[in-house]
Parts: C-alpha cells; structure tokens; sequence
C-alpha cells in the first residue's frame, strides 16, 4: 500500500494519483480531458472534474460536462476565470448570459454563484483565487498534513 503524500490524490483503477501542489507541475490538458470524458461513463451528474491544482492560494480544476447539464457553484470567497478549452458554455454572471466557446476565457469576480450550462459537450478549466482562511488549507497545515 502506497502513502498518500500531503496535497496528492489517492488514485484510482482509472486514474493515477498526482501531485496538486509544488513547483513546476506540468499537465497535457488534451490527455487530461480525455480521461474526463472516459470518466463520464461512470457517473450520473453529467460531469466529471480533477483538481490540477491546489496550493494556499488557487485551486484549478478541469471539468469535463455533458451537452445540457449544469453546474450551479457554491459560492467563493476569491475571484475566478473559466477557459473553455472544447466546446461551448454558457455562464451567466452579474445576471447577464455570457456564451463561452474553445479558446475563449471569462473573468469572473468575487463569489462565483451563477449557473453554467453546457451547450454542447465542454471541457474548462476553472481557476479560483483562494484567499487565506478561505477553505482547508490552515487546517491541514495545522494536522501536519503538510
């Protein structure tokens, strides 16, 4: 049995355990949105996502979301982007539509908490800033998790 370093996935039959945090980490996007989509046979929310990264203060993750489904994100404490890699999103934020095609990047402010819906099958990277005492981190800090 492999341990779980601080800030590393767990892994699954499908999908490696990696790193979340440190310097230099490097990703193939492409091969990561195609293991997304192979995950999307698995799960019944019409999206599957991995947390790329993940340090004091950003969190990045690529979400890979079936035609006509939705996210409605919990509220954050930080301003936050979206850059739809393929696809096509639409977001709504500051109570206006705003449609998200590949290659295009929205910037959103404090407190993401409007819906998004695929309009076609996406894949997007969501960056959030994570300010401090914002979520977990203190606390893994604190149980030495670090």
């Amino acid at each position: 049995m492999t341990t779980k370093q601080a800030h590393e996935t767990t892994g699954t039959a499908r999908r490696g355990a990696h790193h979340m945090s440190g310097r230099g980490l490097v990703f193939q996007v492409a091969t990561e949105v195609q293991s997304l989509r192979r995950d999307l046979e698995f799960t019944s929310g019409g999206r599957a996502a991995k947390t790329l990264v993940k340090t004091a203060g950003l969190r990045l993750t690529l979400v890979v979301i079936k035609k006509g489904f939705g996210l409605n994100p919990e509220a954050t404490a930080g301003g936050a982007s979206i850059e739809v890699v393929t696809g096509r999103l639409r977001i709504h934020a500051g109570g206006q539509p705003w449609d998200v095609g590949a290659g295009e990047l929205i910037a959103l402010a404090d407190n993401l908490r409007e819906p998004i819906t695929a309009l076609e099958e996406t894949a997007f990277l969501l960056t959030v800033a994570w300010p401090a005492g914002a979520g977990a981190w203190e606390q893994e800090m604190a149980g030495g998790q670090l």
